[in-house]
């Protein structure tokens, strides 16, 4: 405890100058500098209901004005907004007037022109700050009328017709603080449920499916079941065949009797002349090359019909009917359907093939229905360039390119083919010169082939439906770096089938997942981890001072010298050389992984604007199993080998949960949580290095470098510490600073460990079940965001608050402000 005391004393200046220019620059900037005479800065708006304050944040919704927006209490983007000067006149004549002295200097000491072009400079540095401030919330009358009918009228729709709504205004100093107080009074029940449906095939629809209602009797009357009742039979009508049904022609009807309604359903005809009945669909046709220039000037000069749709085309089809219907779910000769009608549209616009998709529909002189869907093709060929600024935990920074070019519906059903080139100039950790900006390069090729079907010898239609959009993805790819640790060469191929059961779940199952890794660069070995050529040579001067070593003859060194008599002698040196040759090994040797694997995605987001949602995401791969039970060529060391290349056998499985609450309108809550663990077994006895896990970095364990921390508890000093186990968790709170800078507050916590038991590993890297749990570190932090809208620029600083490595028992802010990492991103973290 005495050495937390000493470490905050010790920055004590430090946080005493912060807190104190904050406190300066919020003073220089009165809250009530801009509020005018007979004006009130509105400071504080409180609702009780029923005597009690509200903690229902939904019910602020109802406000019509609230006050500016507060950080920790402090509204900085209205200190922010009175740090410039609204009245300021950049009229030079003006400056004269007004101080003349100093107008007078600036301008004998430079000209009249610079003065003119000065003062035009400060008008529009003090229109920055008010336009990017946030101009104060003055107390409205008007407003505070509004927001009492709108918390009353909320409560009406609850039921409490006899509510009342007072407020309360307390004023001081130019400032005023407002108190609604809602009493609710007894609420109001349903009673007795009646029905008035003169339409005989609406009202035998309505009984077949009554015991659904949202409006029950006895309950307490809400407007929102109504509403949901209202859309519940909107959609029961119009997916039962009756086309003409409208919303509009619902209604409820209501007497009250002592705080009891009895509700009357009443459900009209929209046309007289048109009663309700069920309609079918007769005739379905399809436009496949629809265009505005053509649809009234051009004949069609193609048509078919297939299974009794119509195709037509003012060219050709260049569609093959069988496999475009497995987007379209209309059927000839069925009720009329809205559900039928939006997944169409939704199936034809995930083909990626079509700019317009739309389905119309004409009723007949027979009462039943021709459907047409309308097709507008993009362009079959497309060449695009794109550019990225791109970021990871391994590579800090990145600039890309790529060129891509498309083939759509490339075999007639609807595929798409696409072939790439990329390059990229990255900042990699990894590369020799790792001080250097964009010191490192990589450049790739793939080709790609996403068909939407399951490509299979049999049908799996009964399993999977169309419905779910099945899909099939084939690709191939090959990529190149250069200047990336020792120099990679990959190859890629994957066939991956994807579905969607409904929209909040996602399956992927990785039939064929193969990568062939290939270093090229192996003589770099100990120029990149330097920190074992350093470990070797102080045992080649304490004990072998006239044997050569060089970073080129570093293995043949310890080959030579590094035996058992060494061993017999020198035990804790022996152990570490042979652990340096070990490592060696596994991060030099190249392998050749062949992956199954499956995936499932639960997200319950409902947009990309939503705030208040959680995700499920897990993945589970074997790697080798076939390949290994094929294969009957071995290396040298025994180990089964395709192409002279070893056989990775390995199977791993990774979990991720991720949360999030929306706190207010500008704050949210952010948690993250991720398991992975990978096991050797069979045909190797580690795991690929590009297939361990490592921890820290921008987006993960934000008060460590990348690959800095672990395995365990151990503090080994290497540039690239990884394991097969790791567990990481985050919580972030997410708040809104000024306009589009945002702030965040977080805790993060984690490590790896080793599970493989190989020759390498130690004691304080191995996982020993529960007790290896204290071996978890923790970083907290602080963060600022600027939201471009479309790119999201992020600078993370986190504290080392419990480091696990540390020797003794307090292993808490023992480097908090001293070993702080500074970590830039783009996007979130999580």
């Amino acid at each position: 405890m005495d050495k937390i005391k000493l470490l905050f004393l010790k920055n004590k200046i430090r946080i005493t100058l912060l807190v104190g220019c904050i406190l300066l620059l919020i003073n220089s900037c009165k809250s009530t500098k801009y509020v005018g005479e007979d004006e009130f800065l509105l400071t504080k708006v409180s609702i009780k209901v029923n005597d009690k304050t509200s903690i229902d944040d939904s019910i602020n919704d109802y406000l019509a004005q609230r006050p500016n927006n507060a950080l920790l209490g402090i509204p900085m983007a209205l200190h922010f907004h009175n740090t410039g000067n609204k009245y300021f006149d950049p009229r030079l004549e003006v400056w004269h007037k007004e101080h003349p002295k100093s107008a007078k200097i600036f301008t004998r000491i430079f000209s009249e022109k610079q003065a003119i072009g000065y003062r035009k400079f400060k008008y529009k540095f003090n229109q920055w700050w008010l336009k990017n401030g946030e101009s104060p919330i003055l107390l409205s009358g008007l407003k505070t009328s509004k927001t009492k009918a709108n918390l009353a009228q909320h409560f009406i729709q609850q039921g409490y017709f006899d509510v009342a709504v007072t407020s309360t205004t307390v004023k001081k100093e130019k400032k005023a603080s407002i108190l609604y107080e809602v009493k609710t009074n007894k609420p109001y029940f349903l009673g007795k449920i009646t029905k008035d449906i003169p339409s005989p095939v609406i009202d035998s629809i309505y009984q077949l499916h009554a015991n659904k209602s949202f409006v029950v009797s006895g309950e307490q009357y809400s407007y929102s079941n109504m509403l949901r009742e209202t859309k519940r039979l909107t959609n029961l009508f119009r997916n039962s065949g009756v086309y003409r049904f409208n919303k509009n022609t619902i209604g409820f009807e209501g007497d009250s009797l002592q705080k009891i309604i009895h509700t009357e359903l009443v459900i009209g005809n929209n046309d007289p002349n048109k009663p309700y009945k069920v309609q079918y669909i007769k005739k379905i046709n399809i436009f496949t090359d629809f265009s505005y220039r053509d649809s009234h000037l051009k004949p069609y000069k193609d048509s078919l019909v297939y299974n009794n749709y119509h195709f037509y085309a003012h060219e050709k089809i260049a569609y093959n009917p069988k496999l475009l219907l497995n987007a379209i779910f209309i059927t000839p000769n069925s009720i009329y359907k809205d559900t039928d009608r939006e997944l169409t549209r939704k199936h034809l616009r995930g083909l990626l093939n079509f700019s317009l998709v739309d389905v119309k529909y004409v009723e007949l002189e027979d009462d039943s229905l021709e459907a047409s869907i309308i097709l507008k093709p993009l362009s079959k060929y497309n060449l695009g360039f794109s550019t990225e600024l791109t970021h990871s935990n391994i590579r800090q920074l990145g600039v890309s390119a790529k060129i891509i070019f498309s083939n759509r519906n490339a075999f007639k059903g609807s595929e798409l083919f696409k072939f790439s080139i990329q390059g990229a100039f990255l900042d990699s950790k990894e590369a020799s010169d790792s001080k250097g900006l964009l010191n490192a390069f990589e450049v790739g090729a793939d080709i790609s082939l996403e068909i939407p079907r399951f490509l299979l010898p049999f049908n799996f239609g009964s399993i999977v439906p169309k419905n779910m959009s099945p899909k099939t993805e084939l690709s191939l790819g090959t990529s190149l770096q250069e200047n990336i640790g020792l120099d990679k060469q990959k190859f890629n191929g994957t066939m991956s089938y994807r579905w969607h059961p409904n929209k909040k779940v996602t399956h992927n199952i990785e039939l064929l997942n193969i990568q062939f890794i290939q270093n090229l660069n192996i003589g770099s070995y100990f120029n990149i981890y330097a920190s074992e050529y350093r470990d070797l040579k102080n045992i080649q001067k304490d004990y072998f001072p006239t044997a050569d070593l060089s970073q080129q003859s570093a293995i043949s060194f310890i080959d030579q010298h590094i035996n058992g008599a060494f061993k017999t002698t020198n035990p804790i040196e022996y152990q570490t050389a042979l652990n340096i040759k070990n490592r060696h090994n596994i991060i030099t040797e190249d392998f050749v992984i062949p992956t199954i694997a499956y995936s499932y995605t639960y997200n319950n987001s409902e947009s990309y604007k939503d705030t208040d949602f959680s995700s499920f995401k897990a993945r589970l791969s074997f790697a080798g199993n076939l390949s290994t039970t094929l294969s009957n060529k071995k290396n040298d060391k025994g180990i089964k080998t395709i192409f002279k290349t070893p056989i990775a056998q390995y199977v791993r499985g990774d979990f991720e949960y991720k949360k999030f609450w929306d706190i207010s309108f500008n704050s949210m809550l952010a948690f993250r949580s991720s398991l992975g663990i990978a096991i050797p077994y069979g045909n190797t006895k580690t795991i690929p290095f590009s297939k361990s896990y490592f921890v820290g970095g921008p987006n993960d364990l934000r008060a460590w470098k990348i690959y800095d921390l672990g395995p365990g508890s151990s503090k080994s000093g290497l540039e690239y510490n990884i394991g097969n186990l790791k567990f990481l968790t985050s919580i972030e709170y997410r708040f809104k600073i000024l306009n589009s800078f945002k702030g965040a507050f977080f805790i993060d916590a984690g490590n790896v460990w080793d599970l493989s038991n190989s020759e390498t590993a130690v004691d304080e890297d191995t996982f020993n079940g529960f007790s290896s749990l204290k071996d978890i570190a923790v970083g907290t932090g602080v963060g600022m965001r600027y939201d471009l809208s479309f790119i999201l620029i992020r600078i993370d600083l986190g504290f080392k608050t419990y480091e696990p490595y540390l020797e003794g028992n307090n292993k808490w802010f023992q480097n908090y402000f001293r070993d702080r990492v500074i970590n830039f991103g783009i996007s979130y973290p999580f």
